[in-house]
């Protein structure tokens, strides 16, 4: 099911609610969500990324985050060089901790040498001083190696070297008081111990960054060697002079070391600065060292003068001892500066390092907060600029649109004028920004001012134009009336049917621009009416009412609902039949619920596709203005403006047998049945509108009070989609059927000649066989199709008219038009309705069954209501043996592939047939 004449899903701006309505009403309802992204916390909101703020800051974010960078790696440089500064200053530490260890321990092999030659103990205690220093040393060596091994972990296999010998040192010690032989040349603890003191000494600059440390720890590294090499050529030189003669190896050994001295000498001169240099000039100088020098250089030519080993041993032993000291005294100097330099490098490193830290950092901070400030004033200044948007576009133009239709003079000096005056004062590209809005607020109410105005103008004359439209279809009604009484062919009374059942669609045609220009539809009744007849009222006034099977509840209709549900269910009637195949019927049927009750519309359509569902759900929910959108539309315009004026709400569901059309109406809606007028009667459920048709003249026209019926909203819970069930449900009493359906109030209807129902159509009931000729047609024309009004004339005294069920003799064929009535309609004036005479029957066709009098008899003793009317019962009027019984029918839970192949066949010949009908027109008839 669709909406009739939606002939396209497109939804256009029009139909968006709107807060003012035609007539200058103002209607309530959602509000307009084209600002919805302007709200806090809304759906639609914009994302911080895209906010002026952020894309301000976002340069300045870059600048900050490259200058960070930078600040960040010149700030590692100040630290890693801090850091090696520190490093360097306990590796030179080390390095001078490491030169003094060995000349203590020399002193200490020399001490003990010199005691074991001299014999007795004067010299132990000079022994035992030594050895203490020695300990000292060895001390503050292991405390900067330690710090050492932390700062530079590749020096750890050479640290563990020295600890491991010196571990041995002990025993050492005590093997030496022993043995008077100990010298350092030949004692396996001593020499190695030296040594390997020496290697960290020489591996320490290595690991120095700083070139100018480093080359002052090599030279006090080099220093260190060669008072190493002058001790050892000291122990040698002091056993050759007590021999007086020189062994095969002695030469070897002391050129050796004259060697190794050089080398290292040479070393220090290229590492040493120039004031290390001239510490080392200065003090490597006198006559121990010349001494010293002349006794080695015999030693050397012993060979060419044996003469020259004829020197005390303890001679040598004073001059070299010395020379040692004075290498000792440069190495002290050295290691001095060497402390002081490190620590005056790792000073500065660290005070660059924190300078260049907190300088970068307050200088990001400050040009981040100037940046800060500058983005947030912009940005707050946007932001009034952007609230005076808001203002316009939610008050200030409602307020205009509604002066306008109410009357009411323009609003003139508003707050968002005011704010964009003040904003525009600046001459920065902002202000000029609020100035062009300034002009777009202006331009904007003037013409939303022209825009209000011209949709009154028009919904004021669709209004005008539908109110004279449907009083000249009345008039027409009333003339077909006319004729209708005064005629007796039935052939013509067929075609002046076909006439008033147009004229009755062209009127609801009228009233629909009507309810969409916000006008009253003018559908008034005074008395509750049974659901069942307000629904062959709506079926009466579509097209193919034969097609429309009703199974009502026992459920009455407020009097000033009566009107407006006729329409609206006319409307889903009308779409029902339309969007379905001609052959299947279109299912009605009602029932109560707890909110209410539930009207169901079943048709056996190709369905709707869920999002076209969708959107057709959504404005049947939201009623909007009359725009162009409706005119492809206006069904499903027109019952969202009636179902939002009572409260009913509308729903259509998809099932697997076509589409299901549900109004669900409030507690408000309905009245007890026992409020029926008494001139309605009870009967079975209708089951096929085909042998039924109800007159499609409005239902009253008389007026009623202008106060509206304060209808009781519907549960908000979604409608069931259950699909209606093609069989009458069971349950229910029979629906009471008000006499009077069909005519306005105070037009009289006579009875009109029945008219047979076209071939096409469906009746609830099997026809008799043709009959032999009857007498002539009565003088009295047979009953009207038309129903009579929903309620009697105020005016009218007459009791309740009694009804009888005529017998089922066929009228006389017609080409078209709707069969004849089972009900005698209901005459006004107080005109008392005859019983049929037997004279008055229609002939019976030709080969017709003879009524049996069995039959006739039995009509008259058939079950009677509550108001003494007869109750119809299915086939009672038929002869017996004219039909066999038929089983009930049996539904089937699988879609047939035949029906779905014919639904879709035949709504593709529609589509192909407006296609063609679309080529063929020209333009000259397009523009007529």
């Amino acid at each position: 099911m669709t909406v009739a004449g939606n002939s396209s899903p497109r939804t256009t701006g029009a139909d968006t609610p709107r807060a003012i309505g035609a007539g200058g009403k103002r209607r309530s309802g959602p509000p307009d969500t084209s600002v919805a992204g302007h709200r806090r916390g809304g759906a639609a909101r914009p994302s911080r990324l895209r906010s002026v703020r952020t894309q301000l800051l976002a340069p300045i974010a870059v600048a900050m985050i490259g200058l960070a960078v930078l600040s960040t790696a010149q700030a590692t440089t100040a630290t890693s060089a801090a850091q090696d500064a520190v490093r360097a200053r306990t590796l030179a530490s080390t390095a001078t901790s490491a030169v003094g260890f060995v000349y203590e321990l020399e002193r200490e092999v020399a001490e003990t040498a010199a005691l074991r030659q001299r014999g007795g103990k004067s010299g132990v205690s000079l022994v035992v001083a030594q050895r203490q220093r020695t300990d000292a040393a060895a001390a503050r060596y292991l405390n900067d190696s330690r710090a050492a091994v932390k700062a530079v972990p590749a020096l750890e296999l050479a640290v563990r070297a020295v600890s491991d010998i010196y571990s041995r040192l002990g025993a050492t010690r005590e093997a030496a008081d022993t043995n008077p032989a100990v010298t350092l040349m030949t004692d396996p603890v001593y020499r190695p111990l030296a040594e390997a003191l020496l290697a960290i000494a020489d591996a320490v600059p290595a690991q120095i960054a700083d070139i100018e440390l480093a080359n002052a720890a090599r030279a006090v590294a080099s220093v260190g060697a060669i008072e190493h090499f002058a001790a050892l050529e000291r122990d040698l030189l002091r056993a050759v002079f007590s021999r007086g003669a020189v062994d095969p190896g002695d030469l070897g050994a002391m050129s050796e070391l004259r060697g190794a001295r050089d080398q290292r000498l040479a070393e220090f001169q290229r590492a040493a600065t120039l004031a290390g240099r001239t510490v080392y000039d200065d003090e490597i100088r006198g006559m121990d060292v010349d001494r010293a020098e002349k006794l080695s250089a015999a030693a050397r030519n012993a060979e060419k003068e044996p003469e020259g080993l004829k020197v005390d041993a303890d001679t040598w032993f004073v001059a070299q001892s010395g020379f040692i000291r004075r290498l000792n005294t440069v190495s002290l100097d050295l290691s001095d500066r060497l402390d002081g330099r490190a620590e005056q490098i790792a000073v500065t490193a660290q005070r660059r390092a924190w300078a260049t830290i907190i300088g970068t950092a307050l200088i990001g901070l400050a040009a981040l907060a100037i940046a800060i400030t500058l983005a947030v004033r912009t940005a707050r200044r946007l932001r009034r600029l952007r609230a005076a948007a808001l203002t316009v576009a939610r008050q200030e133009l409602p307020d205009v649109i509604h002066s306008v239709t109410t009357g009411a003079a323009m609003p003139t000096g508003t707050a968002a004028a005011a704010a964009t005056r003040s904003i525009a004062a600046t001459n920065d590209e902002i202000g000029q920004v609020a100035d062009a809005f300034a002009t777009v607020h202006r331009t904007a109410l003037r013409l939303a001012g022209e825009q209000a105005e011209l949709r009154v103008d028009v919904s004021r004359m669709a209004e005008v134009l539908a109110r004279r439209i449907r009083t000249l279809i009345t008039r027409q009604l009333r003339l077909l009336d006319e004729f209708e009484r005064d005629e007796t062919d039935p052939d013509v009374l067929a075609r002046l049917f076909a006439l008033d059942h147009i004229a009755a669609r062209l009127r609801r045609n009228g009233e629909n621009l009507l309810v969409l220009s916000g006008g009253e539809p003018g559908r008034p009744a005074t008395q509750a009416v049974g659901i069942g007849a307000v629904i062959t009222a709506a079926a009466s006034e579509i097209e193919d009412f034969q097609r429309v099977e009703v199974q009502p509840a026992d459920l009455a209709i407020a009097g000033p609902v009566v009107g407006d549900l006729v329409h609206l269910l006319a409307e889903l009637l009308e779409n029902a039949t339309a969007f379905s195949p001609p052959t299947q019927q279109v299912r009605v049927d009602a029932r109560p619920t707890v909110d209410g009750a539930i009207i169901r519309v079943h048709d056996s359509g190709i369905g709707i596709a869920p999002r076209r569902l969708a959107e057709i759900n959504s404005r049947l929910a939201t009623p909007t203005t009359l725009s162009s959108a409706a005119a492809g539309t206006m069904g499903l315009h027109v019952v969202s403006h009636l179902a939002a004026r009572h409260r009913i709400r509308v729903e259509l569901h998809a099932t697997g047998t076509g589409t299901v059309a549900y109004v669900a109406l409030p507690h408000r809606a309905l009245e007890r049945v026992s409020a029926l007028p008494p001139s309605t009667v009870t009967s079975a459920p209708v089951t096929s509108l085909a042998a039924a048709p109800v007159s499609s003249a409005p239902v009253s026209s008389a007026p009623v009070s202008g106060v509206p019926v304060s209808a009781a909203p519907v549960s908000s819970a979604p409608i069931s989609a259950v699909p209606v069930s093609a069989s009458p449900r069971p349950g229910p009493p029979p629906v009471v059927v008000p006499s009077t359906v069909g005519a306005p109030l105070g037009r009289p209807r006579v009875p009109q000649p029945a008219v047979p129902a076209p071939a096409a159509a469906s009746s609830a009931f099997v026809p008799p066989p043709p009959a032999p000729p009857a007498p002539a047609p009565p003088a009295r024309p047979a009953p009207s199709t038309r129903p009579a009004p929903l309620t009697r004339p105020a005016s009218s005294a007459s009791p309740p008219s009694t009804f009888s069920a005529p017998p089922a003799v066929p009228g006389p064929p017609a080409s078209s038009g709707p069969p004849a009535p089972w009900f005698r309609p209901y005459l006004s004036g107080g005109e008392t309705p005859q019983p049929p005479a037997s004279a008055a029957l229609l002939p019976p066709a030709p080969g017709a069954w003879p009524p049996r009098s069995g039959v006739l008899s039995s009509a008259g003793g058939a079950a009677m209501t509550e108001g003494d009317l007869p109750r119809r019962r299915p086939g009672a009027q038929l002869a017996p043996g004219a039909t066999e019984p038929q089983p009930p029918p049996t539904r089937s839970t699988a879609v047939d592939p035949e029906t779905v192949r014919s639904r879709l066949s035949a709504f593709a010949e529609g589509v192909s047939a407006a296609a063609r009908r679309r080529n063929s027109t020209t333009p000259g008839q397009k523009d007529q």
